[in-house]
């Protein structure tokens, strides 16, 4: 029960922190330490937005891809099992085989080929064996939001995947109302600017700043503390020249042509960019005072498993100890 709770908290602790696309996969990360799964398909309902559809792999070199939720509800599509299972917002988990769902359609040559035009394409692409659905339910939540978790061998969700997924879900759909509301707070009250906001100037080729304010020298200088650097190092300055993006340990740096020379980017990399959902439930906890035995108790896991989380993350983010930590978090508008 505690690991339950504990999982719950750290999900609304992603809600107030990550960016959209962020907490989605942060929290599928949540869902796998307590089901096991391949990948997800999440719905969040709002069907204004043409792309509420997010395909997740749990892999974690696999991107995220996103579907539109209207080509579910699309004429050819109405008698397809999979897209009529997603519509209909289950207010249970449902478990079964696709394999043996689609077996059960293709009594006709007609049939067959409705059933490739849409879904089922996607569905067999990403090798669906067994599923298990879950929703808000329409009538009384708006946006219904729903869930699909699926496995691509032939092992069945079992009664207790589905407890599992059914007592996370409210908590789920309600972190996801809040990490949307804070997302808004950000973008509509300029006034309650956070330190990790971008900054932009314009630049020459060669990398001299011809125009900045000192906010994006102050990023420039949280990359790279021994320089200071008022122009864009020469390690960025190769990689900006082929075409790409750079991306550092602090900040990422991109730029596009404009009046003969380039508007320059600095984005400060958010602290859920770089840890995974249990390095950061670590950071905060060690951050805030507490000691390698306390987080083991309360997480579940051994002090050996916290000491090598906690020596991971500051290899990721080249801190040395308790202090530089907390520094970072606080930077990151964390609190501990």
């Amino acid at each position: 029960m505690q690991a339950f709770s504990t999982t719950v908290r750290d999900l609304y602790a992603l809600a107030e922190y990550a960016s959209p696309d962020q907490f989605l996969e942060r929290a599928i990360s949540l869902l796998q330490m307590w089901i096991r799964f391949d990948g997800a398909i999440f719905g969040t309902g709002e069907r204004s937005n043409p792309q509420t559809v997010t395909r997740l792999i749990a892999g974690d070199s696999a991107p995220a891809v996103t579907v539109p939720e209207t080509v579910l509800a699309r004429e050819p599509l109405q008698d397809d099992p999979v897209a009529r299972g997603i519509r209909n917002a289950p207010m249970s988990p449902s478990r079964g085989g696709i394999r043996e769902l689609y077996r059960k359609k293709r009594s006709s040559k007609k049939e067959h080929q409705v059933l490739r035009g849409g879904p089922r394409s996607t569905m067999e692409e990403l090798g669906l064996c067994h599923l298990m659905f879950h929703g808000d339910d329409p009538k009384k939540v708006q946006p219904a939001r729903w869930i699909v978790l699926y496995r691509q061998q032939d092992v069945r969700f079992a009664e207790t995947d589905a407890a599992c997924l059914h007592g996370l879900w409210i908590h789920l759909s309600h972190a996801l109302s809040i990490n949307r509301a804070r997302t808004l707070e950000r973008i509509i009250k300029p006034g309650a600017q956070r330190d990790n906001l971008s900054a932009t100037g314009v630049v020459h080729v060669d990398g001299q700043v011809e125009l900045a304010d000192q906010r994006f020298f102050d990023l420039l200088e949280r990359e790279w503390p021994e320089l200071a650097p008022d122009f864009i190092p020469e390690a960025a300055l190769k990689v900006l020249t082929e075409g790409k993006t750079y991306r550092g340990r602090q900040v990422e740096i991109s730029w596009v042509r404009q009046a003969g020379a380039q508007l320059c980017r600095v984005r400060p990399i958010d602290v859920m960019e770089v840890l995974t959902p249990r390095e950061f439930v670590v950071a905060r906890r060690f951050a805030a005072g507490m000691s390698h035995k306390q987080i083991a108790r309360e997480l579940g896991v051994s002090h050996h498993t916290v000491r090598n989380q906690l020596a991971h993350l500051y290899r990721k983010l080249d801190l040395h100890n308790k202090a530089s930590l907390a520094q970072y978090l606080a930077a990151n508008q964390v609190t501990t």
